[in-house]
Formats: C-alpha cells, sequence, structure tokens
C-alpha cells in the first residue's frame, strides 16, 4: 500500500511539473505579447505626434491665405455684403425660395464660338458671403438682387 502511494504521489509532481512549466511559458509568451503592443503604442503615440505638428504646420493662416490668393482668386468682401445674423429674415429666404427658377426652364446657351457672357452681373445678396478667418469668399447666389 505503501508503494502505491508513493507512485501516486509521483505521478502527481510529474503532473503538477508539467502544468507549472506550460504556464511559465504562456506567461512568458504574454510578456513578449505585452512588450510588443508597448512599443507598437508609442510607434502610434510618435506617429500622431508627427501628424499634428504636420497639420499645425499645414493649417497656418499666413500659408493658407496665400494658397487662397494663389487658386482661388478671392476678393476682399464689401462692408455691404456683410450682415449679422440679426439683419437677416424668413421673408429673405421665402423669397429666394420663390425666385428660383427649376435648371429646365431657363434657356439653353447659344452655340457660337463665343462663350455667353451675361451683359450686367448679378448683385449678390447680403447673406450670400463666408467670412474666413484668413479671408472672405463671396459666394454668387443664383437670385440678382434686381429679382426681389
Amino acid at each position: 500500500m505503501l508503494r502505491f502511494m508513493n507512485i501516486c504521489l509521483v505521478l502527481g509532481l510529474v503532473a503538477l511539473a508539467c502544468v507549472i512549466y506550460q504556464v511559465k511559458y504562456e506567461a512568458r509568451a504574454l510578456d513578449r505579447q505585452i512588450a510588443a503592443i508597448g512599443k507598437e503604442i508609442e510607434t502610434e503615440r510618435d506617429a500622431v505626434a508627427v501628424l499634428r505638428a504636420e497639420w499645425s504646420l499645414l493649417n497656418r493662416p499666413e500659408r493658407i491665405e496665400r494658397l487662397a490668393k494663389k487658386h482661388l482668386k478671392l476678393e476682399a468682401s464689401t462692408p455691404r455684403q456683410l450682415v449679422s445674423i440679426d439683419a437677416v429674415t424668413d421673408r429673405d429666404f421665402d423669397r429666394s425660395r420663390k425666385d428660383e427658377t427649376p435648371a429646365a426652364a431657363k434657356p439653353a446657351p447659344k452655340s457660337s464660338n463665343q462663350p455667353a457672357v451675361a451683359a450686367k452681373p448679378a448683385e449678390v445678396l447680403p447673406w450670400a458671403t463666408a467670412t474666413l478667418p484668413w479671408h472672405t469668399a463671396t459666394i454668387p447666389s443664383p437670385i440678382p438682387m434686381s429679382a426681389q
């Protein structure tokens, strides 16, 4: 009986050693994964810092103003074009909705070698401007003020 008990204890000890060995190597593998993920996090943080620096460099008002002058050819707004939000009424919007003409009702341009040019440019509605911190862009309205 003592021999049987000793054999069982030795077998239990060997099984326990195998389990501990397996857990040890799983823990080492998890430590390596944690270290790799930590390195990836640091790499991503560095990349985010670089992207933020590039964004602030590209988003400088002087640069945007220079590009707007070069590519958009915007004009400065006149004081007549700027209004406060309190000055705009619902009537202004209703009038613009009523005066809109569908695209199908517009006459077709004449087919000639010369491009069609309007005799007089339409005036821009006062609320049809977009004021940006670096420049003011005038957005032409499809409804001339003379049609009001």
